[in-house]
């Protein structure tokens, strides 16, 4: 009868686990706002580089609005998801709504190359993709971890303020954008 009680005490404990690891990694998108003074204000920020290997200059990033993709040459999903964001970025996909976010809302798309080992192979990708959005290189996987990223494709929504208001783990399609930039910058 212990043993019984016990294994029964055992599996709820797995369970509780197990729903709490499904919970943590099924909610991509994070419940509350971060908060940060500035997401321009980041330290790792100052390491970046354009893909000429001139520095980049973060104020450039002021008083806009950005969809931030992190990613990595031997991320497959992030290959995917750089040409679905892509699309939006040349109005090649639901023009009107690419102009209205792209010109009204003041949206940008960069992309960071994190924790990459090869920088040659990422701009290899970027060539393959025919990405022509802001590409930065150069996080080592701090800054990634900076803004609480547990994996890759990550994206980070940040608001004109500068402040995130929205994050998503895994690889996301065109229409999947769409929805974010309706949620966190829409009319």
């Amino acid at each position: 009868m212990l043993r019984i009680f016990l294994a029964f005490i055992a599996l709820g404990l797995i369970l509780a686990l197990g729903l709490k690891i499904y919970d943590y990694a099924s909610s991509s998108e994070e419940k509350h706002q971060t908060t940060l003074s500035s997401f321009t204000e980041l330290s790792e920020l100052e390491k970046l580089r354009e893909s000429g290997g001139s520095k980049f200059e973060t104020s450039f990033l002021s008083g806009k609005n950005l969809v931030i993709n992190f990613f990595a040459s031997w991320c497959d999903p992030c290959k995917r998801e750089i040409i679905e964001i892509q699309k939006i970025h040349a109005r090649d996909y639901r023009t009107a709504e690419a102009s209205f976010y792209l010109d009204e809302r003041s949206v940008l798309f960069v992309g960071i190359n994190s924790g990459e080992t090869d920088e040659v192979r990422a701009q290899q990708l970027i060539s393959e993709t025919g990405a022509s959005y802001l590409i930065l290189y150069g996080d080592d996987g701090t800054l990634l971890e900076e803004v609480g990223a547990v994996g890759l494709p990550f994206t980070v929504f940040v608001n004109s303020d500068g402040v995130i208001v929205g994050k998503y783990l895994k690889a996301m399609t065109a229409d999947d954008v769409y929805n974010r930039l309706e949620k966190y910058f829409g009319p």
